[in-house]
């Protein structure tokens, strides 16, 4: 076994990399690894999320502000709001209100259909990227991603090996058909990565 200690990361450990480490875990568990392998999840903007400062919330709110409006979330005089920066705040609310919803159902649905439940703890906390003594393997969801947790070892004592897992979407207002196919990506990427290391 080339690595004991493993973390997925993606931006606020809500999505991809928890499932990512979900299905890490039904793998290993598949073969009888559990006790031999450590498996976790992180998100590189964690902690940002509780206390974004406004102009890189504003940024972010940008990514993603032209299909929140497709889906008629918001408005154009909202998206308008975005690009001066103003009452991002009520706006987010806006959006993550309609996230959480939509969120609830669609895992619903496609996580019982990939049986994976069994899997997830339901009172995990969304945890930040940090650096970590014993951290071998970093896998992450995106590019992104991967540039942060560089930076954030940029500086460390120790360097684990950090690779991307693949270039996933952020499942964020995704409908269920890309919510289903954002999944099968990272079951699919997930087993690959664990047939090479394992």
């Amino acid at each position: 076994m080339q690595y004991r200690n493993i973390d997925f990361v993606c931006t606020g450990n809500k999505g991809r990399s928890p499932l990512a480490e979900a299905f890490a875990r039904r793998y290993a568990n598949r073969r009888r690894l559990s006790k031999e392998i450590e498996l976790s999840s992180s998100g590189t903007l964690v902690d940002f999320l509780k206390n974004p400062d406004m102009e890189t919330l504003g940024s972010l709110l940008e990514r993603f502000s032209y299909k929140a409006l497709q889906q008629g979330i918001i408005t154009k005089d909202e998206v308008g709001e975005i690009k001066q920066r103003r009452n991002l705040d009520k706006i987010l609310d806006k959006i993550f209100g309609e996230i959480r919803e939509r969120e609830s159902e669609q895992r619903r649905i496609v996580l019982g259909e990939k049986g994976i439940f069994a899997y997830l703890d339901p009172n995990r906390q969304s945890r930040q990227t940090i650096v970590r003594a014993n951290a071998e393997l970093i896998l992450t969801m995106d590019e992104e991603n991967y540039g942060r947790v560089v930076s954030i070892y940029s500086n460390a004592n120790i360097t684990p090996r950090i690779e991307l897992l693949g270039k996933i979407d952020d499942p964020i207002l995704s409908t269920l058909e890309e919510y289903r196919e954002i999944v099968n990506q990272v079951e699919e990427a997930t087993e690959r990565v664990m047939d090479t290391i394992l």
